[in-house]
């Protein structure tokens, strides 16, 4: 069957990490994703008091309704109770300080509704059989990664943290997808601006482009449609599998002056001017690029309330006037679960220089996926929270993120972003890409139509 192009379509323990070699798993670790772990290494057993259950398979494939989007399959769960300001010492445990955080600056209308939890992840066999297959072979040696063929969790029995931040980095986000989603950023009175945008990602590292370069991941390249001032604006982006051997290239197509143009800073820190500030270029998608710049510990393993199974955060009846709220989020479409996850402190080496001197991830056991983040600033004050709502794309078998949210504690505002819930475009997922579709001379010709 023949398809149009991509660019058509767009139209517990502390482990200091070392710069020694980490090499693949045996035989008999590799035996344990079918055993007492899961496919991408978490426990398969639930918690002492059963508020955490087994994992007995996630969500099986079902099609997706696309009329009304992804229907709930946990509607039906009641809230089991409600965290406020006035009871949030009694779950601080369980909370992360940007949580803390948002109790004290918004008491009236911050609140945490905490539901069952549902272990909902689950992927295709294919990818399933590539963790095994590529588990003994995978490693890093120093900040570098080597090996890892077409696996979407390289390491799923680890307790060396940059090995789980590259699990984050490669997990499973369906091979390729086109989506259209906007963004906002919203300051301290609730008022804010959209960002309407079409993207496509094409993963070359899992098999999704005809044509594979070396050392390549993914390609990837957004379409901004509004607002007008940065209409028809173009980025693509090269990036590598082990960044440290060769860095992200990436290149925009600037409509005033019609041309594209070389962005040698899209990287670490650097900051789109068209989120207000309020993301980092390393924090799209929860983390991404080289991890050069920090000394990486393991904080250990904890039980905490993270946001997810956001279906009713996904509900195509929702306006983003429902969403959007001054402060955060409405608290009222979202959803938290008690899951386990890995805590991964990132400090800054000396003479290197980023905004962030400290962070802090939580990595959700089941999916290795960043489930929440804390950013520090130079005087050790907590800065910036993530908080980011994720669900089990189920027709695809992808767990990713519903939302994603960046607070900004001190200027009181918010970035909230992939949010779809007014776009009439359904995801286009598992299309495989052209390298024809991922060059800067199609940037050229797509903005000059």
């Amino acid at each position: 069957m023949n398809h149009p192009s991509m660019l058509a379509v767009l139209l517990g323990c502390t482990f200091l990490y070392s710069s020694l070699s980490l090499a693949g798993l045996s035989a008999d670790q590799v035996a344990r994703l079918d055993g007492d772990l899961t496919p991408v290494g978490a426990e398969r057993a639930g918690n002492a008091d059963g508020s955490i259950p087994a994992w007995t398979g996630g969500l099986p494939a079902q099609p997706m309704d696309e009329k009304v989007g992804y229907v709930d399959p946990y509607a039906a769960d009641p809230v089991l109770f409600t965290i406020t300001a006035e009871n949030a010492d009694q779950y601080a445990e369980q909370l992360t300080d940007g949580h803390r955080a948002l109790f004290k600056e918004f008491p009236e209308t911050y609140l945490m509704n905490v539901y069952p939890t549902r272990r909902s992840a689950s992927w295709p066999a294919k990818v399933v059989e590539e963790i095994k297959i590529q588990a003994p072979i995978a490693r890093t040696e120093g900040y570098s990664l080597l090996d890892v063929g077409k696996t979407s969790v390289p390491f799923p029995i680890t307790r060396d943290p940059l090995q789980m931040m590259w699990n984050h980095v490669l997990r499973w986000k369906g091979g390729s997808v086109i989506r259209e989603y906007s963004w906002f950023p919203v300051d301290r009175k609730g008022r804010y601006f959209t960002v309407r945008v079409i993207d496509a990602i094409a993963f070359d590292q899992k098999g999704y482009m005809k044509e594979s370069r070396p050392n390549r991941l993914a390609n990837f390249y957004a379409l901004y449609l509004s607002p007008a001032s940065i209409e028809g604006q173009l980025t693509l982006v090269w990036e590598p599998i082990n960044p440290v051997a060769k860095s992200r290239q990436t290149w925009s197509y600037k409509t005033v002056v019609r041309r594209v143009v070389r962005e040698p800073s899209l990287a670490y820190d650097n900051i789109d001017r068209r989120t207000q500030g309020l993301r980092t270029s390393d924090q799209y998608d929860g983390w991404n690029g080289a991890p050069d710049l920090y000394d990486w510990k393991l904080l250990g393993k904890r039980e905490m309330y993270i946001p997810y199974n956001s279906y009713k955060l996904s509900s195509k009846s929702l306006k983003y006037t429902d969403i959007l709220k001054p402060g955060h989020l409405n608290p009222d479409l979202l959803r938290y679960e008690l899951h386990r996850v890995w805590v991964i402190e990132a400090t800054l080496r000396p003479g290197e220089h980023h905004r962030y001197p400290r962070r802090i991830f939580y990595l959700d056991e089941d999916t290795w996926q960043v489930s929440m983040e804390l950013d520090y600033d130079s005087d050790g004050q907590l800065w910036r929270f993530g908080d980011h709502p994720a669900m089990q794309f189920y027709d695809v078998q992808v767990p990713w993120y519903r939302a994603m949210v960046h607070y900004d504690l001190k200027a009181h505002a918010y970035l909230a972003s992939d949010l779809d819930n007014e776009s009439k475009r359904p995801r286009e997922w598992g299309r495989i890409g052209e390298i024809n579709d991922f060059l800067p001379v199609n940037l050229r010709r797509l903005g000059t139509r």
